[in-house]
């Protein structure tokens, strides 16, 4: 069910929406977090003293990680290294770290894709639950969509088109290209409101990283944090999802859309 975290001030029927990818629509990169997690856990055990437990420091690993998601991996990165020589270790470049996670990430994402090419799963299974509904719901409704992403460009397109997903968009597909460090969601959804002549409070923005939600809020849109349970699609809301996404300023928390027609009551209540 979705969870109203305050009240929606300014609000204007959306007429644009800002939507992530990997943990908002699609689910062939869940579990990407411990992926990272674990790399840098293995550089940084062995410089860390044996008084931090391992608790610990998977806990300090995490905060970081999951305060720049929503922005390009090698963010992430730039923070992994500077935090590796503060400990005395000798690191290797933000660009190496970002190949190497990349490279343990996209073996678990081409073994979802084969499972899809095979018949052994459909691309309903790799998408959040509800998510086509949602997407022809604001179809439906005229709200013009675009997709923005930290995963390389590349990749999303791909994927999204895979899973069937693409046409939604029209072509605004975006993520980082060569140089990751040039993508900002923050300035696709600038752009995206300046090309349709909408004011910022016409912004409804999606997504389960802490970066595009403070982007949102920025623009003075309404912000709807994905709260979703990748593993299991429960349905269920993974808490420490919906504690960063409150923190970054989330106005709504849904665990997936399949309750979606709850929120369009609030959010269209012209034609809901």
């Amino acid at each position: 069910m979705p969870e109203f975290i305050r009240p929606l001030q300014n609000h204007r029927t959306p007429r644009i929406a800002v939507i992530d990818f990997d943990g908002t629509l699609s689910l062939i990169r869940s579990g990407w977090v411990e992926i990272m997690v674990d790399l840098m856990f293995a550089e940084l055990r062995p410089l860390t003293p044996a008084s931090e437990s391992d608790a610990n420091l998977t806990a300090f690993i995490s905060n970081f990680v999951l305060n720049l998601n929503g922005r390009p991996t090698i963010y992430q990165m730039d923070y992994f290294v500077k935090t590796l020589k503060e400990r005395g270790g000798q690191a290797e470049s933000p660009e190496s770290y970002t190949q190497q996670f990349l490279d343990a990430l996209i073996h678990k994402a081409e073994q979802r894709m084969a499972m899809l090419e095979a018949g052994e799963c459909s691309a309903d299974d790799l998408l959040v639950p509800g998510a086509r509904a949602f997407l022809d719901d604001l179809r439906a409704r005229g709200v013009q969509m675009t997709l923005a992403s930290g995963t390389a460009v590349v990749n999303v397109r791909h994927e999204a088109k895979v899973l069937g997903i693409d046409h939604y968009f029209e072509g605004r597909i975006y993520g980082p290209g060569a140089d990751s460090r040039d993508f900002s969601k923050l300035a696709v959804m600038k752009q995206v409101l300046a090309d349709s002549g909408s004011h910022g409070s016409e912004l409804l923005g999606l997504g389960d990283g802490f970066v595009e939600i403070e982007n949102v809020k920025e623009l003075g849109g309404v912000a709807i944090g994905c709260a979703t349970d990748e593993t299991h699609r429960s349905g269920q809301v993974e808490d420490w999802k919906r504690t960063r996404l409150i923190q970054a300023g989330a106005d709504i928390i849904v665990p997936d859309y399949r309750n979606w027609h709850r929120l369009t009551k609030v959010l269209f209540p012209a034609s809901a």
